[in-house]
Order: C-alpha cells, then structure tokens, then sequence
C-alpha cells in the first residue's frame, strides 16, 4: 500500500465528523441538506467537506478536499483522471461548462489544475448556489476564474453562443439523471456549443452499460468518439470532438 494510501486510511479512522450547517430544501419540505466537515488533528492535507442531501436516509452529493494543495477531489476520481489525460494539456484548457454544481468539485479540480480556464457554472436551485457560495466555491484566490450561474441548463446549452473545449454534465432529479439529458435537442446542443477539439463527459449514474452505450453511440457523427467507462458501478458516457482538418488548413 501507497504511503497515500494510507495516510487517507489513517484519515478515516480518526476523522471527526463536525455538522457545519442544515438547509432546508425550498421546495420539498421533507428534504434537507447537510454541510459536514470531516477533520483529524494531523495536518489537514486531507480533511474534506461533503454535501450531503437527506430523504429517507443520506446522500452524499458532493466531497471536496478543504485544502487548496489536493488538486484531485475525493469523488469522481475517474473524471478528473480522464480530464487530466486529455489533450490539450489542462494547462491550456481554456473554457470549461459544468452542468449541475452542487458541491463544486468538479469546477474545484479544474480551478486548481488549470487556474487560468475561464470556468463556468450552471445550477438551477438557488438553495445550491447559497450553500456553494457559503462553503465551497468561498475562496477567491482558486475560484478568480469560475463563474456560477442561477439558470437552467437545457436552456442554457440551447441560447448560449459560447463553445466549450470541456463540457461535465452532472444534471439530475433528485438522485435519478434528469430525463431532457436523454433528448434529440440535448444532444444537437452540445454539438453546437463544443469546439473542433474538445471532450463531453456525462454522469449516468442509473443508467445500465447498454442503456449508457446506446445513448452515446447516438452522438456519432457529430463528435468522432463516443464510449462508455464505469466508476464505483455507475456509467459516464464520453464524447470527443479531434480537431477539424479543414480548420488546419
């Protein structure tokens, strides 16, 4: 076992969950949320923050490392790692959308890793972007880039004349994926709002490995890549756009 491996073992074993704060969900009064903070006393290159979303039991939505040294957040690992080995270099990733924010790890890691990316956010609860604002996007030095909007995402991807080289779309209802992901419109624009060159990542999270495949193989011809990858037995569909030949010229 890693030397990292184990510090996050030993992390787990004397972390001490701390409650930071409880909102309530506007428009479901059965359903809350929970900001929890998770420390040890060793130096806190591992302490995180998680959103957690309760109904019937916890939800984690999101986890985020509190320290700005973690470039790679706890969850997600595969995304971050697929984003990481992408081309261009994240270096010289210049515009980055993030659909459905939550908690903000996904625009955490491209912040830290690409701090000169103009980021932005779409969220569609106003609740969401509070607890953000609040607890996880509150630092100005990583966030100078990112831009978190009020709005909903199919009509964002639909009127905005922005194109994107990294699309995360991360939309849902509740814990099931929101069915507009699944829609002949969806997908024509994402197409318009992507660059020659550029990767679209899907979280599908209740969706079977056929369901999932089937899904992406209907972006073929519009981008030239489509699979299908699996993290903690979930499925992301993944599409690539190679740079257009005749932009070459």
């Amino acid at each position: 076992m890693h030397l990292d491996e184990l510090l996050i073992s030993a992390h787990k074993k004397l972390e001490k969950p701390v409650l930071v704060e409880t909102f309530p969900d506007d428009l479901n009064p059965d359903v809350s949320f929970k900001v929890v903070d998770r420390k040890m006393s060793l130096p806190p290159l591992y302490d995180t923050r998680c959103l957690q979303f309760l109904d019937n039991g916890i939800y984690a939505y999101s986890t985020i490392y509190l320290s700005r040294h973690r470039r790679i957040q706890p969850i997600y690992h595969m995304v971050q790692m697929l984003i990481r080995s992408y081309q261009p270099p994240l270096t010289r990733l210049e515009s980055a959308l993030v659909l459905g924010c939550a908690g903000c790890s996904i625009p955490r890691f491209l912040a830290i890793s690409s701090p000169k990316c103009k980021i932005t956010g779409i969220e569609y609860s106003e609740r969401m972007i509070e607890i953000a604002r609040k607890y996880f996007i509150n630092d100005p030095v990583v966030f100078r880039n990112f831009e978190l909007l009020q709005a909903d995402a199919f009509s964002f991807v639909h009127e905005t004349t922005a194109k994107y080289q990294l699309i995360y779309v991360d939309l849902f209802l509740a814990a099931k994926n929101h069915p507009q992901i699944f829609t002949d419109d969806f997908i024509r624009d994402l197409d318009s709002i992507t660059k020659d060159e550029s990767i679209v990542i899907i979280n599908l999270l209740n969706s079977s490995k056929s369901n999932a495949s089937n899904y992406v193989l209907r972006f073929l011809g519009a981008f030239q890549l489509a699979y299908v990858f699996s993290e903690y037995f979930h499925y992301y569909g993944v599409l690539i756009k190679t740079a257009n030949p005749a932009s070459q010229k």
